[in-house]
């Protein structure tokens, strides 16, 4: 079985690179059941739901401008924006996301770190209800 390292992950966010500030990244795929179960049935009954995908990171805060802090920081509120994630540097996933969450935490003795989640909203445009591209 091949592996790949995480050490060439490449990760964007409205056109900004911050890959160099992550400690990790990651992407979470879900698929909610749907419920379809009738009177008539002695058991619940599901069918697969619409998939939904969360990006994902921690990384070490820096607040200069065009780094993830400002970056995802003005982006909380607002529309979509583009991001492109690539495990190995070379494929990955692309398209449109939000920030639902984001901390920033100082601990006295360790350096300034940050997290975050992002939802995808979109391929070719924020909120076109389209999956994301993996390319």
């Amino acid at each position: 079985m091949a592996r790949t390292h995480g050490k060439d992950s490449d990760f964007t966010f409205n056109a900004v690179a911050i890959e160099d500030e992550l400690r990790s990244a990651g992407i979470d795929f879900d698929v909610p059941p749907a419920e379809i179960t009738s009177f008539a049935d002695a058991y619940q009954n599901f069918l697969a739901g619409k998939p939904g995908m969360v990006l994902n990171g921690e990384g070490s805060w820096d607040p200069a401008a065009s780094q993830g802090d400002a970056t995802i920081f003005a982006a909380l509120g607002g529309a979509a924006l583009t991001y492109d994630y690539e495990p190995d540097g070379t494929t990955g996933y692309n398209g449109y996301a939000f920030p639902t969450s984001y901390s920033i935490r100082s601990a006295v003795d360790a350096p300034i770190s940050y997290s975050f989640s992002m939802r995808h909203n979109g391929t070719a445009a924020a909120a076109d209800g389209a999956a994301p591209t993996r390319a």
